[in-house]
């Protein structure tokens, strides 16, 4: 496939300092010569700032003239001065039902139509507010009574009637609005395409209006946020591509910043700052925005730039070699119509351990499935044991299942299993034959749940706190189907927190069905991301700050390609051990790119 193309995003506070000549252009090309950038997005409004179309016509020619392809650009869901209503959320962001916020957000579709071809609409563009205005036209719409008090308390209880109206109401709106003031506009000033970017925050997507097969139909093509910054797992990036392709069928681009997510003051790390580029071109997109060019001119920012130049053109080529699809236990594709508080970001955690994840909107017949608490109620589920060869349960879809979320199919998949404790204090893993348990400057006590009492079920990982021994992983049976019962995931932070033995079982359980497992060499295994290709690419990733040594084997029947390990790209050392499998030695904060033949 076509190499990822680099582009640059130009705000529109630059923008302006680039017309007016107080930032030398020759400074701005100069670091786009550096990184051999294609593409360059250039801004006419952000937070109450309109850049004339003058000024967006000069500055776009400073660019265009030396080679550069120049796009538009347009942040148009930030509140400025002159502005009309606003929701607060540390930054502000315009009301959708205030007539004023409407006519000046035309006017910025209009002027930036009368200059650019096609435009990329920056993630602000959301439904953020619940304004009483908004809350009154959400009363009108539904026949409701609903205050806003009421409306806030349901949205910050999860998956409530209410949340799923507002949901829609959000989706309605955004897209009304969309339609008649941001892409008629622009393209009746001369304008063609509208590319609207969608943010990193894909748990709260529809509750936000962002339902994205939706947005297909308004939009011309999706953009996507691979931001993951500190203190977050950048597994996120490389998962949230792949679930927007899935949804909207494809997708334009990615773009991340050099922001810590922890202020503003400082950027992020410069190791962090490469797992996001690296998990950023694994999903492998067209083209990756790096934003912005005042941050990248900053000397704080230096380091990141020269990161970008050694790391971009070697990771990018390598994955263009990549010519198979992404291998994974398999995720249903679906935006729960609410802010999800069970199994939030889960997919992040469980990438994270080393097991592969894939997103798929129609699950394909005969596939290994992780199912959870977001699915639960929206999910047939008797379609999906037809169609299954083994269902993964993470802890909330238990619990919902339990609640009696899915009516009588959700008992049925748990084969009459029953809540035994909801939380239990274990000190002891036992897992095939070995017994494991933390102490040593760590925690000793750590949780699972719920535990269930299940008569038929076979304990996989049994727990005790050394006077009770029961289930942490269990395998269930629901019409002929295996069922995995994860009853380790509540507290998704924690997989990294149990004795490995656990992780070992969750990447034995789906490496059987998928024929692509990882397994420790030396030491643990947490915190790595493996991403699996059909034509035999694997890229492994070691996240953490020290080495690790990773076993790898193939069940060529499975997974559908065999051969000895060739390392395309990376700083590792790879090696054949016995047993047909191979070990990945890791530097810290590393990556393998290798092509199994």
């Amino acid at each position: 496939m076509p190499e990822t193309r680099l582009a640059v995003y130009v705000t529109a506070q630059t923008v302006k300092q680039l017309a007016e000549a107080s930032l030398p252009a020759e400074k701005a090309l100069e670091l786009l010569r550096r990184l051999n950038v294609e593409r360059v997005y250039v801004e006419n409004y952000r937070m109450g700032l309109f850049v004339p179309p003058d000024q967006l016509a000069k500055v776009g020619k400073v660019f265009s003239s030396e080679g550069y392809e120049v796009a538009g650009g347009s942040c148009i869901g930030t509140w400025g001065e002159g502005w009309g209503r606003y929701a607060d959320f540390g930054f502000r962001v315009i009301c959708l039902t205030d007539e004023r916020n409407l006519a000046l957000l035309e006017k910025a579709m209009r002027e930036a139509g009368a200059v650019f071809d096609s435009i990329l609409i920056d993630d602000f563009w959301a439904q953020w507010c619940t304004c009483p205005n908004c809350v009154a036209e959400f009363n009108r719409r539904f026949g409701l009574s609903v205050s806003r008090s009421v409306l806030l308390r349901e949205l910050s209880r999860g998956d409530t009637p209410t949340a799923r109206l507002w949901s829609r109401f959000s989706t309605e709106l955004l897209l009304e609005v969309s339609k008649e003031r941001v892409v008629k506009p622009f393209r009746e000033a001369g304008g063609r395409r509208v590319v609207v970017k969608v943010a990193e925050w894909r748990e709260d997507f529809y509750v936000r209006g962002l339902h994205v097969p939706s947005l297909v139909k308004v939009f011309d093509g999706i953009y996507v946020g691979t931001e993951s910054r500190e203190r977050v797992r950048s597994y996120g990036s490389h998962y949230i591509t792949l679930l927007v392709r899935e949804l909207a069928g494809g997708v334009e681009g990615v773009w991340f910043d050099t922001y810590d997510g922890l202020g503003w003051e400082h950027p992020v790390s410069v190791e962090t700052y490469i797992d996001q580029l690296l998990s950023s071109l694994t999903p492998l997109p067209p083209e990756l925005t790096l934003f912005n060019l005042w941050d990248l001119l900053q000397p704080k920012c230096q380091p990141h730039v020269e990161a970008v130049e050694q790391h971009y053109p070697a990771l990018s080529s390598a994955l263009s070699r990549v010519g198979g699809e992404p291998l994974g236990l398999v995720r249903p594709s679906l935006l729960p119509p609410f802010s999800p508080l069970e199994d939030r970001y889960i997919e992040d955690y469980i990438g994270s351990i080393g097991v592969p994840l894939k997103p798929a909107r129609e699950v394909p017949k005969g596939s290994a499935v992780l199912l959870t608490a977001k699915e639960v109620g929206l999910i047939d589920l008797e379609d999906l044991l037809a169609r299954v060869k083994v269902l993964f349960l993470t802890s909330g879809a238990i619990r919902r299942l339990l609640r009696g979320d899915a009516g009588e199919a959700g008992y049925d998949v748990l084969a009459g299993a029953e809540l035994l404790y909801d939380h239990f204090a274990a000190s002891i893993f036992e897992y095939r034959g070995a017994a494991a348990m933390e102490g040593h400057r760590r925690a000793s006590l750590l949780p699972v749940g719920p535990v269930l009492n299940a008569r038929q079920g076979e304990s996989i990982v049994t727990v005790s706190d050394g006077w009770e021994r029961r289930a942490a992983i269990l395998r269930l049976a629901a019409r002929g189907v295996p069922v995995i019962a994860l009853c380790i995931t509540d507290y998704p932070q924690l997989l990294g927190e149990y004795p490995e033995i656990v992780r070992q079982a969750v990447r034995d359980l789906v490496g059987e069905h998928l024929g692509i497992k990882l397994s420790p060499a030396r030491g643990p295994l947490t915190n790595v991301s493996l991403h699996a290709y059909s034509d035999g690419h694997l890229v492994l990733v070691n996240h953490n700050g020290h080495w690790v040594s990773a076993r790898v084997d193939i069940n060529p029947e499975l997974c559908g390609f065999s051969g000895s390990p060739t390392l395309v790209r990376g700083r590792a050392t790879v090696s054949t051990v016995g047993g047909g499998g191979f070990e990945v030695e890791l530097p810290p904060r590393s990556y393998a790119i290798l092509k199994v033949c």
